[in-house]
């Protein structure tokens, strides 16, 4: 039987899981004795596809299969109050030899606790988040097990919580807990986050920065994925396909699903097939990367990256940008500096910028033809 196991969506698990094994060890070890500490505390960094949310989920995973508790949050508003009135007490309730606690209320709006609630009894909505999670850890220690806090887009985050929550992280390490902490973001937001006084804890994590994978590793990924799926591909489809991806491991995931979709009959996949499947996949692309990063973007924001699409993908000279701009180099800068934190390039060496997210430029030429077609009138076309 065939199936189709490539899973081009965001925060799943790939089927086959390449080019990251080193860092996978080191999570695996985090849990295993926990013999080097460091490992309590990661912090995952990279740009918009590089896999960040799949590795945050495999050191979950890695804490996991060793007994530990995990909870997962995103960086949205109320971090903390959803640490201490939804995930602590259900887990105290369920851990904890102490009294129970009680649910009194029940609002369907609200989030996990089985349909939202409020807490009374032991854990009232004013209990501090290092009380529950000193209670927590002193429960699970005699078993071995700790407490993981995962956070992603930690970018995003309030720093007022993040501050909080790096004061019990380092409680916890002073009282030699089982606590640990794993957070994931894009990476200049991140750099800039380091520097903020509130998110010192994060400074002294193991910072892993994430990038592209090998194209051993995406051949790898894409020849195993397809075999577990039924099927075989050729040697040149399988090459189209790894050039294609030039190492964005989202992509992996979009030109294998995608060509997959189009492989209608018995024989190995094809280079017709694979041609179909990244033109499909660099549609989606443009949908599920390009357009959100780029729509918050000013017009000269757009104008620099424009300007920058005329290489191609790069690199481009940053004196040629301001020039085909019709500015002045120093003005150029602002935005070349804007751009680097936002994610959507990055230096390439003095003087040189690169897009960060493969066919950007295709993206930004094929819009701003689209772009000026719309804004004619009826008359002009």
């Amino acid at each position: 039987m065939s199936f189709n196991l490539f899973r081009p969506s965001f925060g799943t698990y790939p089927h086959l899981l390449v080019g990251r094994d080193e860092l996978l060890d080191e999570f695996e070890d985090t849990f295993d004795g926990i013999l080097d500490p460091a490992g309590l505390t990661i912090l995952l960094s990279g740009q918009r596809g590089m896999g960040k949310t799949v590795l945050l989920d495999s050191y979950r995973r890695a804490a996991e299969s060793a007994g530990w508790l995990v909870i997962t949050e995103s960086s949205s508003s109320g971090l903390l109050d959803r640490l201490t009135r939804d995930h602590l007490p259900r887990l105290l309730q369920r851990y904890s030899d102490k009294p129970p606690t009680r649910l009194d209320s029940v609002n369907a709006a609200l989030g996990p606790v089985g349909g939202g609630g409020s807490w009374t009894g032991r854990y009232p909505a004013e209990s501090t988040l290092r009380s529950q999670i000193t209670e927590l850890t002193d429960a699970l220690q005699p078993s071995g097990r700790g407490l993981v806090i995962s956070i992603d887009e930690v970018q995003a985050a309030d720093i007022e919580d993040l501050r909080k929550v790096g004061e019990i992280i380092q409680y916890g390490r002073r009282e030699e807990r089982l606590l640990a902490f794993a957070a994931a973001g894009l990476s200049t937001p991140i750099e800039e986050l380091l520097d903020h006084p509130g998110a010192t804890f994060l400074r002294r994590a193991e910072h892993h920065p994430i990038g592209r994978v090998s194209r051993a590793d995406v051949r790898a990924a894409l020849a195993g994925t397809i075999a577990d799926s039924g099927h075989e591909i050729e040697a040149r489809a399988l090459d189209l396909a790894a050039d294609a991806i030039d190492g964005y491991p989202f992509m992996i995931q979009l030109v294998g699903y995608h060509s997959l979709k189009a492989h209608r009959t018995s024989a190995p996949v094809s280079v017709d097939d694979v041609d179909a499947g990244v033109k499909a996949a660099r549609r989606r692309l443009g949908r599920h990367i390009h357009t959100p990063a780029l729509r918050p973007l000013s017009s000269v924001d757009r104008t620099y990256l424009l300007a920058m699409a005329q290489d191609d993908e790069g690199p481009s000279r940053t004196a040629k940008i301001a020039e085909r701009m019709g500015v002045d180099p120093t003005y150029a800068g602002q935005y070349r500096r804007r751009l680097i934190r936002d994610g959507i390039i990055e230096p390439a060496g003095h003087g040189l910028v690169r897009f960060t997210i493969p066919y950007t430029a295709e993206h930004l030429r094929e819009h701003a033809a689209h772009d000026a077609l719309e804004g004619l009138s009826e008359d002009e076309r």
